[in-house]
């Protein structure tokens, strides 16, 4: 098995990791967490550290599976 790398819509990137996870499909999506300031309170966010992209495990045979998912472009 090889990993690829897979260009996903913008702000889809976690969305389609977990989908891509629920449907049996070793993906990878590195992720960090951002502390915001509003004006009335603290947030932590969880961003994306590649932008765009989600990295999957799949064989030769299966990437056609990958473009199934909503999101995946």
């Amino acid at each position: 098995m090889k990993w690829f790398v897979l260009y996903t819509k913008s702000n889809f990137e976690i969305k389609v990791s977990e989908k891509l996870n629920n449907n049996g499909i070793e993906a990878y999506c590195p992720v960090y967490t951002e502390i915001k300031q509003y004006s009335d309170r603290k947030k932590k966010v969880v961003k994306p550290l590649l932008k765009s992209y989600v990295l999957v495990k799949i064989k030769e045979k299966d990437r056609v599976k990958v473009f199934e998912i909503p999101g995946v472009l």
